[in-house]
């Protein structure tokens, strides 16, 4: 069943939601170990976006050619013929997939797969206890993430509610382009928010996501002022939000807001190229180099004189 069949019912929209991965232990998403909820769908499509796999709701297929030992049993089992091999590659048509997974029901070593799958509130919550332990003694819990976490309410308001119930510290790792009426209904289970700033100027945040940021900047000063922890985050991409005058901009909206807690910068890495590549999307971004660690620290150094506290995550 996809997001789509899902969609005409509201129950059934609020029972699933695809997701992308469950990543337990990590320590940069938030206080203590937590483990990272990554749900599909979101809406911004950021140039530097460094998986491209969570912008749709849905689950899609990505291959990998260099896995491939060229079995030929995807291409036998694909009903729409949209695979083909050569002695080279495996390639697919994607005007033609309809992600039904089939072929990645046959392909053993991995070469196609599937990324995203349905998932229920009870499922998650069987896979965040196992962890239990680890937030106790870490201050840590789970952070929902994506994508973006806040799209599909019904969903995330029946899983807010059962995490609180166990007792576990939830944080949201969010955007904050959504509607103002989805995120106060979460704040009452919400512990703290890590809220993406892409940049100051509106007019190039729509020039580099796709949108404008006037919602964005609302919801965290209406967030701010129901005294709810803030994370601001900057992902720091040379040549576009890392001018003096952005940074400082970031610093001076940061610094009306009075439940922040510390500015993280997370400088671009390359990483995410190959999951372009699974889905034969264009990476626009490879021209861009790695900010210097110098560079990095000079601006580490500029947040912090605004008297902000400020990390370098990544």
């Amino acid at each position: 069943m996809t997001f789509e069949d899902l969609a005409g019912d509201a129950d059934a929209v609020a029972s699933k939601r695809v997701v992308l991965n469950v990543a337990r232990n990590t320590v940069h998403n938030g206080p203590g170990i937590r483990t990272l909820i990554l749900f599909k769908g979101c809406p911004l499509r950021c140039l530097w976006c460094s998986t491209p796999e969570s912008q749709k709701p849905d689950p899609e297929i990505a291959i990998f050619p260099g896995k491939c030992i060229h079995c030929d049993q995807c291409a036998s089992v694909c009903p729409l013929n949209a695979i083909h091999l050569t002695n080279e590659t495996v390639s697919i048509n994607r005007s033609l997939c309809d992600n039904c997974g089939r072929c990645v029901e046959i392909c053993h070593s991995e070469a196609i797969m599937l990324l995203g799958q349905m998932m229920t509130v009870e499922e998650l919550l069987e896979k965040t206890k196992k962890d239990m332990v680890f937030y106790k003694h870490s201050g840590g819990g789970v952070t929902l993430s994506g994508g973006e976490p806040l799209l599909n309410l019904g969903f995330t308001l029946k899983l807010l509610r059962v995490l609180k119930e166990e007792g576990i510290s939830v944080g949201v790792d969010t955007c904050g382009h959504v509607t103002w009426e989805n995120i106060e209904q979460v704040l009452p289970y919400i512990d703290f928010f890590l809220w993406d700033i892409k940049h100051m100027d509106s007019q190039k945040h729509r020039e580099f996501t796709g949108v404008s940021n006037e919602l964005i900047l609302s919801n965290a000063r209406s967030v701010s002022n129901r005294n709810i922890p803030l994370y601001i985050r900057v992902a720091v991409i040379l040549g576009y939000n890392d001018s003096e005058e952005n940074i400082r901009a970031t610093c001076e909206f940061a610094q009306g807001l009075s439940s922040v807690v510390e500015v993280d910068l997370l400088p671009l890495h390359h990483l995410g190229k190959a999951r372009y590549d699974g889905l034969n999307r264009d990476y626009l971004i490879a021209h861009i180099p790695l900010i210097p660690e110098n560079v990095l620290q000079h601006m580490k150094q500029l947040v912090e004189s605004y008297g902000l506290k400020c990390n370098i995550v990544g």
